[in-house]
């Protein structure tokens, strides 16, 4: 897994505007110029914030990405994709520990 690399895309989504418009357009890609494995892109591709912190991504990278780019972009659903309870979903946080 190349961790650094999809920290790096996630980087660049959630603070670059032209960036966030190459992925809006083009999102597979937008991914594809960079040194990713497949099921990697294809975590990005499927906003996988479950499967991205399980890889390592740091939560707030996954959070931010995540309110830029989701078509969903509530973090109720945010909170759900990361496998958090409903007793958790009334707090904050960014990613759930197991």
């Amino acid at each position: 897994m190349s961790r650094n690399v999809m920290e790096r895309v996630l980087w660049q989504l959630c603070v670059e505007r032209a960036a966030k418009q190459r992925f809006r357009e083009d999102a597979a890609g937008f991914v594809q110029r960079f040194s990713l494995a497949p099921d990697e892109a294809q975590m990005i591709l499927d906003f996988d914030v479950a499967g991205l912190q399980a890889a390592g991504v740091n939560p707030m990278l996954t959070m931010g990405f995540w309110q830029e780019l989701s078509p969903q972009r509530s973090m109720r659903v945010y909170k759900q994709r990361l496998g958090c309870t409903d007793e958790q979903g009334a707090g904050f946080s960014a990613a759930l520990k197991g």
